[in-house]
């Protein structure tokens, strides 16, 4: 089955109904929370993935579980995936969506990768730094990967600035062979 036109078409009718009924906003946070429980809670995953679950039943838990959290938006939006036998295609669409109303309120993406943490002023300094360079909102995240031994990469919506030692070492040891 194409994931990628399913994926977009059912994406795109929750971003064009938050539109519609200015509930952009809280549909992009719960979208954030709904894709986390995906990701992080196994079992969630593997409850709604399962083929022999009746789809009521799916349905009962969900609202069970994340109706005092999500919208009711969200909760029919869900309902419908279940419905229809997409629940395989849930975090693509929310996904998808989520990059649907960034291109929409013009949100960059930013990750910082360092080989140990910021300091957290720092952090926010550099935060502003890259909205007044963008001029737009950025939603940040940092992570760190010691194997990079220091300096940082800069990955900015899909564009990558790796600025690390390792990646230099690698540069000089390309010039040395070559």
């Amino acid at each position: 089955m194409n994931r990628g036109p399913i994926t977009v078409r059912y994406a795109t009718a929750l971003f064009e109904l938050g539109k519609e009924k200015k509930e952009l906003d809280k549909l992009y946070t719960d979208s954030k929370l709904l894709l986390d429980h995906c990701l992080s809670v196994k079992d969630f995953c593997a409850f709604i993935n399962n083929p022999v679950i009746k789809p009521s039943q799916k349905k009962k838990v969900i609202h069970k579980v994340l109706s005092g959290e999500q919208h009711p938006i969200m909760l029919k939006f869900v309902d419908l995936v279940i419905e229809r036998n997409r629940e395989p295609l849930l975090g693509d669409m929310i996904r998808y969506f989520e990059y649907l109303y960034k291109k929409f309120k013009g949100i960059k993406s930013v990750q910082i990768i360092t080989a140990s943490s910021l300091d957290e002023s720092y952090f926010e300094e550099l935060k502003s730094y890259i909205e007044r360079e963008f001029d737009a909102p950025v939603e940040m995240e940092a992570k760190v990967k010691p194997e990079i031994i220091g300096g940082l990469i800069l990955v900015v919506d899909d564009k990558i600035i790796d600025n690390s030692i390792i990646h230099q070492m690698k540069l000089i040891k390309q010039k040395f062979l070559s």
